[in-house]
């Protein structure tokens, strides 16, 4: 049995946000987490707090359920919170969004030679997604009009591996995700709203295409390089490359979301367990439907302390 309450100071004006607010007993789990769809354990390492475009990333109110089998094997099984973005109307709360995932979790011991020490998962979801058209500007809804529903679902991979080609102690992780109405579920198209789906002229709901991942290698340097043997504890870099792809229709408006690539090049210092300081290069590129797009980079700094 065990409860746990998480949160932080990323709120409207600085105000306290609740992350987390469960309480568990065994294979049963209830109240506000991440996401069943959402692995935790291939996230890269990163300095920017926003996080990775096209990386899943959601935390919400659910129930699950987590049996394991065998040594390697963990199913997770989950009822979560439904919500509908549309880019032209007005969401409608339909049934719970259904969440299921398969882990393969790295064997230890006898047998771990066969299967080499990596991770992976795929998880699936369906969706019911329901939405008010807006027919007028703005806020504007068309009464009369009942709300239209599109079944929404889509599936996702992802996982580490150990490399040992440069170093000893790499690794990369990665994710894949492709589906129809599961935007809010992709940090990029969650943070901006409305990447589920989009009403034609006519009023008909229409789930919208997205393919979204990530690539990512931690490459940890050896004391004997440069001068490393001369600095206490350890550096490691990351480098990220993601990207999210959205199919969108003939019918929607010229500057909606169609495609956004970022890649990520960090520099993690530890001199001691407690203390991490990172500097990070950023650069990003959006396009929108009618083709037109931008660029920013950023260079971003951290220090943070555990405790």
């Amino acid at each position: 049995i065990r409860a746990f309450v998480e949160g932080d100071f990323e709120g409207d004006n600085d105000t306290f946000r609740l992350r987390h607010a469960f309480g568990q007993y065994a294979w049963l789990l209830a109240g506000k987490t991440s996401s069943t769809l959402m692995d935790v354990d291939s996230a890269p390492e990163e300095v920017d707090f926003e996080g990775i475009n096209g990386q899943v990333l959601a935390r919400q109110p659910q129930l699950r359920l987590t049996p394991r089998f065998g040594r390697n094997l963990s199913f997770k099984i989950g009822i979560e919170n439904p919500e509908t973005e549309v880019l032209n109307g007005t969401g409608v709360r339909g049934n719970a969004d259904l969440v299921m995932s398969m882990d393969r979790l790295p064997l230890e011991g006898f047998g771990a030679w066969r299967l080499g020490s990596w991770n992976s998962r795929v998880g699936i979801i369906f969706r019911d997604l329901q939405a008010q058209y807006l027919s007028g500007g703005p806020g504007e809804s068309e009464r009369g009009i009942p709300a239209d529903s599109e079944t929404g679902w889509g599936i996702t991979t992802s996982g580490r591996k150990s490399l040992t080609w440069w170093g000893q102690e790499d690794f990369v992780v990665w994710q894949l995700t492709y589906g129809e109405g599961i935007g809010r579920y992709i940090n990029d198209l969650g943070t901006i709203g409305g990447g589920d789906a989009a009403f034609d002229p006519n009023g008909k709901l229409h789930a919208l295409p997205v393919f979204a991942g990530y690539f990512s290698y931690q490459h940890r340097w050896p004391k004997d390089f440069w001068f490393l043997d001369k600095l206490p504890g350890q550096l490691r870099s990351n480098l990220t490359l993601s990207w999210v792809d959205v199919d969108t229709f003939d019918f929607q408006d010229d500057k909606d979301y169609r495609q956004t690539l970022r890649a990520a090049l960090n520099l993690i210092y530890q001199p001691v367990p407690k203390i991490t300081l990172g500097t990070e290069l950023l650069w990003g590129e959006r396009k929108n439907k009618d083709g037109t797009k931008g660029t920013a980079t950023q260079l971003q700094i951290s220090a943070r302390y555990d405790f």
